[in-house]
Formats: C-alpha cells, structure tokens, sequence
C-alpha cells in the first residue's frame, strides 16, 4: 500500500469489535512473531495528563541514551505522530510498510481487531525490529480490556489523574473508572500513581491484590517555569498549571525505574523536562496564542486556572464534541473569557456552535456563533487585541487550529 491507501484502511477498520478483550489481538501478535515479549515498556493509563507523562518518561529515557519508542493517541496533526523513537514519527513508507504487513496477516488469518487493536500490533512489531530498549505506551481507552494490555509485566504501570470521561465505556462513576484503569496493574509489578485522592484506595487495593509495589505521589508545587516536589525543583517546559503533578508522576517513574536497574543521570532528568514539547497541552503557538486539547471537565478546569495565571483578557475559540460533558464544561471556561467564539468541526460527533452560544448565553458570557473553524480563528484575533487567543475544547479542534495557524504564517514564536 501506498501512504495514504494505508492510512484509509487503518480508518476503514471498525473502532469496536465484539466480543471486547484481547483474544484476537493475542493472535495477531503471535503469528507476527510476539514483538510485545521482547521489548520492555512503561505503561500509562489515566484520564488526564497520559500524554504528557509519556512526553517527559521518553524524553528523560531518550536522554540517558536509550532507544526510546513511544506510542501515543490520538494524533494532532499526522497519523505518524503516535509512533515514534527518539522523538523521530515514523516514516510515511514505514508506516505504510508496518500497515500493509499486519493487514495481510490479519486478512490472511481471519481474523479482525479492533482499529486502536490493529495500529498496537503495527506499532508493536515496528518497535521490535527497530531494537527499542524501552517503550512508553499510553493507554487508548481505560486500561484493563486496553489493546495496549496485552504487554507483559512493564518496567512501570503509571496512573496518572483519573476523572470522568468516556462514562459510556468505562463506568459511571470515578470508582469504576479507577478500576478499569487500575487493569494495566499486573502481579508482582512496579506501580506509580498520581496523588488520586478521591480513588486512592482502589489503586492501593489493586497493587495489594496483584503484589505490587505501589508509590503514589505528593502534591506537587509550582513557581515561574519551575515545578516543585518534595525537595526537587526543575525547570520545565510545558506550561499549564496541571503540568506541575504530571512532572512529579513522571519523576516518581524515573525513581521507579532506577530501582529496577536503569541507569538515569540526574543530567538526562533536567535536560528532559527542561526540553520536553507536547503538542496541544497549553502550548503557546505566539505569544498571544495558546492552544489546549483538554476536553472533559477535569482537563477544563485545569485550563480555567492556567489561563487566571496569565493575567491578561482572554478570547476563547471554543468546539467540543456531542459525547462529552459540554454543558458544564462551557459553563466552566466561559466565565474565563471575555469572548467566545463559538465554532464546530465538520464531523458527526461535533457539537454545533450555535449550541455552544446557547450555553455561553445562558452562562452571561458574550458569545459569537462561527461555523468555520479559520474564520473563527481570525476573529478571535481580532478581538482579543493584545489579550489572549486561547483555542480550546478539543483535540481535533488543536489539530486544525494548528494547521490553520501554520498556513497563515503564524506558529510556534
């Protein structure tokens, strides 16, 4: 297959297949030679902040000279994005080459996966053949039927923030969302949990349950470009008053893996959160642009308090998608902004924007309606003056904006 033929049959594959487990997947890997077995990984599952621990993990581990692959999801931009080693995307002919030969084999064999499933297997094989001595894998969805579960004991299972989200999947409350979650925690593992207060002792029991030596974290501190933790202070790079706790998880990991045997210069730690970038998490593309995939309630309260500490009038461009919590997280980030501008994706699942300003009105928060994604952008530009730009709600939202941004000369200062 060609790139893009790879790319739309990796879509063209169902995002659920019944019955749900790994089992297929299992089989898959087996008759691709089992790649999983021979790597190592560090494992993060999580509701909020995954992404960026996995950011820092890799980048500290790349630095204390390790072949370092990652997988991550979704991608911003490109497809490529959610496979990389050493900070590198795989090539589109890779990508196409890994595509095309665990399409054969699945076809070849009757069997069908899952499109996360189908990708984890593609992934898995790649990092295998290109001698990775670690990997750091995010979870897709939840953590104990996650197609990323089928890796033997990792180096370190990490839990990061747990809140609720993906409710239709994963359980209604934060309690049963903590114990899917906990499901990446295998017997006689190494355990690495942000503070979780409100679930803590779910994870304690599950590490107890499965012998596993379990560290949850401290809070974590902040001061300018600095995070504080117990009697560490770093300077870090990704900005966003949340950042503070995923840091500490990810250092706590580091800790975790020392004990285990991996060599980590303190030099590879302040080097990699003094370098670390991660696409959409508060990240300022100009200097009075900011752009924020944070999407449930938790990752939208994070961004409210990140914005009060710029300390400037804030324009928000404003999309979220129909299965999430909208309805209180627009009342929550409007009060932030002087202006919304309200604007909506041309995907099923997306909310419309003239929804988005119903609850913007209701909230007491000036709101314009604009459909198109561009033209809201430029207006809120327009608007905020020498305030704040802050485009948020949504990743596909991020991955736009970011394209949009970049055609029109405007991005990363």
């Amino acid at each position: 297959m060609e790139y893009n033929a790879a790319i739309d049959y990796v879509h063209s594959i169902p995002r659920f297949v019944r019955p749900l487990g790994n089992r297929q997947l299992g089989e898959l890997l087996a008759l691709m030679g089992e790649p999983q077995k021979e790597l190592k990984f560090v494992h993060v599952a999580g509701t909020n902040g995954k992404g960026s621990v996995c950011a820092m993990t890799a980048e500290i581990l790349r630095r204390a000279g390790y072949r370092t692959g990652l997988y991550t999801s979704p991608f911003i931009e490109v497809f490529n994005e959610r496979i990389r080693i050493n900070g590198e995307m795989i090539s589109d002919e890779e990508l196409a080459g890994y595509i095309s030969s665990t399409a054969e084999t699945m076809e070849k064999n009757g069997l069908q996966v899952s499109e996360f499933a189908f990708v984890t297997a593609a992934a898995m094989r790649y990092f295998c053949d290109k001698k990775c001595d670690i990997v750091v894998l995010e979870t897709g969805l939840g953590g104990r039927l996650d197609a990323t579960n089928i890796i033997p004991v990792p180096e370190a299972a990490v839990i990061t923030s747990i809140g609720l989200d993906h409710t239709q999947f994963l359980g209604d409350t934060l309690e049963e969302i903590a114990e899917e979650k906990c499901g990446i925690i295998k017997e006689g593992g190494t355990v690495v949990s942000a503070p979780n207060e409100r679930v803590r002792g779910i994870i304690e029991k599950a590490a107890a349950d499965m012998g596993a030596v379990l560290t949850v974290c401290d809070k974590a501190g902040r001061k300018p470009g600095k995070f504080v933790y117990k009697t560490w202070s770093y300077h870090l790079a990704l900005k966003g008053t949340y950042q503070a706790e995923n840091a500490s998880v990810a250092l706590e990991t580091v800790r975790a893996l020392r004990e285990k045997g991996w060599k980590i210069p303190e030099k590879a730690v302040t080097d990699g959160f003094e370098n670390v970038s991660w696409k959409a998490r508060f990240e300022f593309v100009a200097p009075n642009i900011v752009i924020d995939g944070g999407h449930n309630i938790d990752g939208i309260r994070a961004l409210k308090s990140s914005l009060a500490e710029e300390n400037r009038p804030v324009t928000l461009v404003l999309a979220m998608m129909k299965d999430k919590s909208y309805e209180l997280c627009i009342h929550t980030i409007a009060p932030a902004a002087k202006t919304v501008v309200a604007t909506e994706l041309d995907m099923e699942r997306a909310l419309g924007c003239d929804e988005i300003k119903r609850i913007c009105d209701s909230a007491g928060t000036e709101c314009i309606a604009e459909p198109d994604p561009e033209r809201a952008i430029d207006k809120a530009i327009e608007l905020a003056g020498k305030g704040l730009v802050c485009i948020c709600g949504s990743l596909y939202l991020a991955g736009e904006a970011e394209r949009i941004l970049k055609d029109k000369g405007i991005f990363n200062f």
